[in-house]
């Protein structure tokens, strides 16, 4: 099985953070990353593919771990975990926010609305208020289907920075792998970098042109910055179609990853699935980690159960 983080973020942090499977407290991953160390043995994600032969058998004692995006925040917090033990892990990585770069447009989405710096914000001529959790949890799902069909998503957050921008603080937090770390990553034996794209678009969304320059421009940066061979991809959302497994096939991958896998093409390798984990719920990362795939539904299948047990006794 590969598991899939994205953000790691700090035990302290505000409730909203965690909301809209943003993110995961440290000590959650803590949790999860002994119940492994005990239960499963935790593998370079090449080893994982030629044990599995690129998946497609089970190995139920093997995990390899897999970190989405390239969050500064997230490789803060658990690089020196790895690092302690030895941990191998794969980053993939979106290069456009590294080294200080503008925000992804989920992080900028995600920050402005739950870092309360604006009481409301106007877009496309609908205010927007920033007020309540509930607004808050709102606004955001009502910005994300803005930037997914205003058919320039990069564009559309620029546009909303310009007129909502962030303090420096805030951008910090939600910002991209900085160089330093960047390097880190490059000169650890047992960690790796994997293309993520350039602005972590809907692939699906594009062009074969534009999704040619996300690919490729998106692995060709991140092979310089940490000095390493790019041989893996992830599809960012799990989003891709034809054009996608013809141009990572022609880039050279040596495999890409998906959520779930489209079988859209006959090249397994190129379609190969992950395990995402979204919840503090160790019961629900337990049941995914057996195998069971809608945990949410099994958890509250088993929540109800337990109240009808303790209603009736």
């Amino acid at each position: 099985m590969i598991l899939t983080y994205h953000g790691i973020v700090n035990d302290n942090c505000r409730p909203e953070c965690l909301l809209e499977a943003q993110a995961l407290p440290v000590a959650c991953f803590r949790r999860h990353l002994k119940w492994l160390l005990r239960h499963r043995r935790i593998v370079a994600l090449n080893e994982y593919l030629q044990l599995t032969k690129y998946g497609k058998s089970n190995v139920r004692n093997e995990v390899a771990l897999t970190f989405d995006d390239g969050l500064a925040s997230t490789f803060r917090y658990i690089y020196p975990i790895l690092r302690a033990e030895g941990i191998p892990a794969t980053f993939f990585i979106s290069t456009s926010h590294l080294a200080g770069g503008p925000l992804l447009w989920f992080s900028y989405i995600n920050a402005i609305c739950f870092e309360t710096v604006y009481d409301t914000i106007t877009v496309n001529g609908h205010p927007l208020p920033l007020l309540s959790l509930e607004q808050r949890t709102s606004a955001r799902r009502i910005l994300v289907s803005m930037a997914r069909t205003s058919g320039n998503i990069p564009a559309f957050c620029e546009n909303l920075a310009a007129t909502y921008p962030l303090p420096i603080s805030v951008k910090a937090e939600y910002g991209g792998m900085s160089l330093e770390q960047l390097s880190l990553l490059g000169n650890c034996d047992f960690l790796e970098g994997g293309a993520h794209t350039v602005n972590h678009p809907f692939l699906d969304q594009l062009s074969y042109d534009e999704q040619a320059e996300e690919i490729l421009t998106g692995k060709d940066r991140l092979s310089a910055l940490t000095g390493k061979p790019v041989r893996y991809f992830a599809y960012p959302g799990g989003d891709y179609n034809h054009d996608t497994l013809r141009l990572v096939a022609d880039a050279g991958f040596d495999a890409c990853f998906a959520v779930r896998s489209r079988n859209l093409g006959t090249d397994e390798r190129f379609e190969i699935p992950r395990v995402g984990f979204y919840s503090t719920s160790f019961l629900k990362f337990w049941l995914k980690v057996h195998g069971v795939n809608n945990a949410s539904y099994h958890v509250k299948a088993l929540q109800k159960s337990f109240r009808l047990l303790t209603t009736e006794g």
